[in-house]
């Protein structure tokens, strides 16, 4: 039931969009589609040998939109493993992977099949890493943690390139070591002193 009342909303705000036709064809073979009354949406529904559903979501005008959903086989049938959003065939939006465990793995935004916002890595719940993409290019302050928690680097990206402070820091979060980048190259910096 719950699946059923989100898939509709998902309908609903799809027929909310603008459309560009830029994505690439749905392929459907091997799922099972319907198409509710009155809809110009197709639900696609696939399943393995065993019946355990593993992929579901939306076509219109021939190309996925809305959310689709991927599912753990086996021992995991039924959990979800990747939701990721498509406009018009093309990746646009959140997209999430997550553990058999169900906690999220990496948080990702796209926009047109780039990345394009928000990146993120975890492991059990906790994250690894985190920075900011525009136009598939890093863009703004990568950041990466130590298994406990802790920060371990920060580096600054502007147009996929570093430039601007990298720096590294010890596990009482002093800073070990700072460089300055522009452009992609080195300028400045080395071991930073102990006070």
């Amino acid at each position: 039931m719950k699946s059923a009342i989100l898939f509709s909303m998902i309908v609903c705000l799809m027929a909310c969009q603008g459309q560009v036709n830029s994505g690439a064809t749905a392929d459907l073979k091997g799922y099972t589609t319907s198409i509710d009354n009155g809809s110009t949406v197709t639900r696609a529904t696939k399943v393995n040998a065993a019946g355990d559903l593993i992929e579901q979501g939306f076509v219109s005008g021939g190309k996925r939109n809305g959310v689709w959903l991927t599912y753990y086989e086996g021992d995991n049938a039924g959990k979800i493993k990747t939701l990721a959003s498509y406009s018009d065939g093309l990746l646009s939006g959140p997209y999430l992977e997550f553990s058999n465990r169900g906690q999220i793995e990496t948080e990702v935004n796209y926009a047109n099949n780039n990345y394009h916002g928000k990146f993120a890595k975890y492991k059990f719940g906790r994250v690894v890493s985190e920075s900011n993409y525009n136009n598939n290019m890093l863009d703004g302050l990568l950041k990466e943690y130590d298994d406990r928690g802790k920060l371990h680097k920060e580096i600054t990206y502007k147009n996929g390139k570093q430039d601007g402070i990298m720096r590294y820091f010890n596990e009482e979060g002093e800073v070990t070591l700072e460089y300055v980048y522009k452009d992609g190259k080195k300028v400045s910096g080395g071991i930073v002193n102990d006070k």
